[in-house]
């Protein structure tokens, strides 16, 4: 997975704290979890959204299509 939109502000303070946020997945998950290549091939295609909220950071999977639509909404790419 690729950034889509690495200029927007949440995906700049994020990029740099990525093991911060796998960490706090782990954490969320049971401390450990198994990643396989079929786990791998599964998310080809997809995007990952972040949105800093009020409540906290949200996380979401979504299509390759809906993540670049997204971006470009964000001014990530062209329209």
């Amino acid at each position: 997975m690729s950034e889509l939109n690495p200029n927007h502000p949440t995906t700049r303070a994020i990029s740099d704290h990525w093991h911060k946020i796998a960490a706090l997945l782990l954490t969320k998950l049971g401390g450990s979890t198994v990643i396989t290549p079929d786990d791998i091939a599964a998310l080809s295609g997809g995007a990952i959204t972040v949105q800093e909220l009020r409540d906290g950071i949200h996380l979401n999977i979504v299509s390759m299509e809906e993540g670049e639509r997204l971006a470009a909404k964000q001014g990530g790419l062209p329209s």
